[in-house]
């Protein structure tokens, strides 16, 4: 699982979490929930990638966010009486642990530790989806692949920031696309663009 608030959770605990928890697979463009669904099941993935959307004007669809492993889709289960209110897609093969709200509150009151890594990993991915937001609004699309890309290889670790350095996440230019609020076709030539730019770089600092 890619690193989170869960994963700093002693081994014992981590384990205690499995058992609880019932495991869903889905196959690409399989839906864990639609908008009227009651939401009674929080999800962790634990493998994959989710695109959470709503349909806007014209059955046009709008890409919230795209969550990857070790994040948390479903919060309004949360809360009792609420709705998704939104669909989720798997953007690839994908797992997930999957927690009723009763078995929430259960491992709640046995376990301390994961009330606390709930509390921080909704917070982290609201700092996240503020910061999209921002971006959507005062980023051009080439810088928000950017810092799309420099985030995941933060979040990944070991990069120097310098030289090559291979994503762990397997992400696709559709996938891309969806995260950065633009089109496949624009962030494949973006991609290219970044890439022959950086061999240029590294060329011209190898004959220096």
């Amino acid at each position: 699982m890619t690193p989170s608030a869960f994963a700093s959770l002693p081994d014992s605990v981590l384990d205690h979490l499995r058992a609880a928890a019932r495991t869903g697979r889905w196959g690409r463009g399989g839906l864990l929930f639609h908008p009227d669904d009651p939401a009674d099941t929080l999800y962790l993935i634990t493998r994959g990638s989710v695109r959470v959307y709503s349909l806007g004007g014209g059955a046009r669809e709008v890409t919230l966010v795209v969550h990857l492993e070790g994040e948390l889709v479903g919060v309004q289960a949360l809360q009792e009486g609420q709705v998704y209110g939104r669909y989720a897609e798997c953007a690839d093969d994908t797992e997930a642990l999957m927690f009723s709200r009763e078995t929430l509150g259960r491992l709640r009151r046995e376990s301390p530790e994961v009330g606390q890594a709930l509390t921080e990993q909704i917070v982290a991915q609201t700092a996240e989806l503020q910061a999209r937001l921002a971006g959507l609004v005062f980023y051009e699309v080439s810088q928000r692949l950017a810092l799309t890309l420099l985030h995941f290889a933060e979040r990944q670790g070991g990069w120097d920031g310098a030289g090559p350095f291979a994503l762990q996440d397997r992400l696709s230019h559709q996938e891309l696309a969806h995260i950065v609020g633009s089109t496949r076709e624009t962030i494949t030539k973006l991609l290219g663009e970044f890439r022959n730019r950086a061999c240029w770089t590294w060329a011209t600092a190898a004959l220096s």
